[in-house]
């Protein structure tokens, strides 16, 4: 069960064991009429509480059953292509997510961390796929990461940023503007789809907050794109 669900059931729960005590009260101290109000609350909440359940046992299996059907949709769609994750932050979760689904696609991984000093980093060569992964806060989401995000695309490499569907501050919005592409649930199994679709050349904001699109499907049916040849390679 995620968070949000569990939020809203020890919510419930606790309206619950307030309505009770209620009653109780009402019992000894008010007429039938508060009682009987107090009464029918606690059965509509008991009704919504047992729905609310029911949808997130629904919710759970789905999101199983399309993690199941992963290797199916997305294996070999990558197949040996060399891609980039650069995790941001401290926290790796969202790099972690991003190389398991990468992988699983046949890619070939490359992990590394944006430094402090990131304008240096900036100097090296990337490959042609590159995910930015993870995220800190607002400011630097308008600063560096914008800076670092155009720099990449400057070179010559899609880039895709993704964040978790559970995270604090979203950040998807602000990085749409540089990026290629951008996912806001690499946690969850539609992530992993968006971000292959996304690295095989679809544009947007994919994913299952507000203001994104569903992930389409189609282009994992198509060959992969042929990568461009580097300045150096062409006649």
């Amino acid at each position: 069960m995620t968070s949000d669900f569990r939020y809203h059931v020890a919510s419930l729960s606790a309206v619950f064991l307030a309505l009770g005590i209620g009653i109780l009260v009402g019992t000894a101290f008010v007429g039938t009429k508060v009682v009987d109000r107090q009464t029918a609350a606690v059965d509509r909440l008991t009704k919504e509480t047992v729905e609310l359940r029911k949808e997130t046992r629904e919710r759970e299996q789905t999101e199983q059953m399309l993690f199941d059907a992963l290797p199916l949709l997305v294996g070999q769609a990558l197949a040996a292509k060399p891609v980039m994750v650069i995790q941001v932050g401290t926290s790796s979760v969202a790099a972690d997510q991003a190389q398991k689904a990468l992988e699983l696609a046949g890619a070939t991984v490359k992990r590394t961390t944006l430094p402090d000093k990131w304008e240096m980093f900036l100097s090296q060569s990337f490959p042609e796929l590159v995910v930015f992964a993870g995220g800190e806060t607002e400011g630097l989401a308008r600063t560096r990461d914008s800076a670092v995000l155009k720099a990449l695309r400057e070179g010559q490499s899609r880039v895709v940023a993704v964040e978790l569907y559970e995270t604090p501050v979203s950040l998807v919005s602000l990085w749409s503007t540089q990026a290629d592409a951008t996912v806001d649930c690499m946690d969850r199994a539609t992530g992993w789809l968006a971000l292959i679709v996304a690295l095989r050349g679809e544009s947007g904001s994919f994913g299952l907050k507000m203001g994104t699109h569903l992930v389409p499907l189609a282009p994992l049916a198509s060959p992969a794109p042929t990568p461009s040849p580097s300045p150096s390679s062409t006649p």
